[in-house]
């Protein structure tokens, strides 16, 4: 049986405000085209004073427009709903780009989201070759110190980013590795300038990466795309002058697609 104490110091967590907000978008994807605020104050069984509150907070946001007493939705929620949609369409709408260019570039190339302090790998491909990477589907890797979690970092605002940088935790994982905040901040600054992010024995020695930002309609970086490979006798620099305009190429038609949904 659920702990009364429990559950009590769990709604005192809770922001009554957001979710008066919440059941008054729920009104309007019931089917209601508009709404006064003694419809709201009504439905929601608060004040009117409170439902003025919610409408004209909403409004602000750009989520609802007036029309003389009435308030009706604008077509801005959809973008409450996008990112997520987006996002789970995302590796199978990228699959078939991958393989493509995997086949083209002959390395190891996936898609990566940021959750917490890791980049996860939602998506892969690799080409027919003797040396593999190992890799997997859903695989978790310290942000901070791959070329995909690189790209997905700097493409925070500046508040998550700095929340970031307060947090997270950062390990000397090779002699490489970028490990202070301050350092890492300028790196992601470079990043974000030049596009794209390239690792060189950062995450382990001798493993490197390249890796471009893939954003929604919103410009939003949701995911990032890149190749993973052991460096061996290759010169970092190689790294860009052959995988970058691919892997940009790539990016931009994953990108026509996420605005054609």
């Amino acid at each position: 049986m659920p702990d009364a104490g429990a559950q009590g110091q769990k709604k005192d967590e809770l922001l009554d405000s957001l979710t008066k907000g919440l059941a008054l978008l729920r009104l309007f994807a019931s089917g209601v085209e508009s709404l006064s605020m003694q419809d709201v104050a009504d439905r929601l069984e608060v004040t009117r004073a409170a439902a003025r509150r919610l409408l004209l907070t909403l409004e602000h946001n750009g989520y609802l427009a007036q029309q003389g007493r009435q308030f009706v939705l604008t077509p801005r929620v959809m973008d409450l709903g996008y990112a997520w949609f987006a996002s789970m369409s995302l590796p199978r709408l990228a699959q078939p780009h991958l393989r493509e260019l995997a086949a083209r570039c002959g390395e190891t190339c996936s898609v990566g989201m940021l959750d917490s302090e890791d980049v996860v790998l939602v998506a892969r491909e690799e080409p027919r070759q003797i040396l593999r990477v190992d890799m997997a589907i859903g695989r978790r890797m310290p942000a901070y110190a791959h070329s995909l979690g690189r790209v997905l970092l700097a493409g925070l605002d500046e508040d998550a980013l700095q929340h970031y940088l307060a947090h997270a935790t950062l390990r000397k994982l090779t002699p490489f590795t970028v490990d202070s905040p301050k350092a890492l901040a300028t790196t992601l600054r470079r990043v974000r300038k030049d596009g794209y992010a390239m690792l060189v024995s950062e995450l382990m020695d001798g493993f490197a990466g390249i890796s471009v930002p893939l954003r929604d309609q919103t410009g939003k970086v949701v995911a990032g795309i890149g190749f993973s490979m052991v460096l061996g006798s290759r010169k970092p620099q190689t790294l860009v002058e052959r995988y970058l305009a691919p892997l940009q190429e790539t990016a931009a038609q994953i990108e026509a697609v996420l605005r054609a949904r």
